[in-house]
């Protein structure tokens, strides 16, 4: 299986990590890359998607917050959002 990179600064980058550590480049590349994957959470791993719920709250709250928008029906709501010719306000 092939990879082909064509940025001279990604090859460049490649080469010196590996002559940093002294190996080469494909294992340079490999550990970096795994160096990565273990710091960026997986989308699909435990508590995603509560930290997903999490933000939808947040988002839902500081929506319901806004002026203006207490106590007006979902019907209210969507007519204040287009004018009499039903064209976006």
């Amino acid at each position: 299986m092939g990879m082909n990179i064509k940025d001279p600064e990604v090859h460049a980058m490649a080469r010196e990590l590996a002559a940093r550590r002294s190996t080469t480049v494909t294992d340079a590349v490999r550990q970096a890359l795994r160096a990565e994957l273990e710091r960026s959470p997986s989308p699909n791993g435990p508590g995603a998607l509560e930290a997903r719920k999490a933000v939808i709250r947040a988002i839902c709250a500081r929506v319901s917050a806004r002026p203006g928008w207490q106590g007006r029906t979902s019907k209210e709501l969507q007519d204040a959002l287009y004018d009499e010719d039903g064209l976006p306000t």
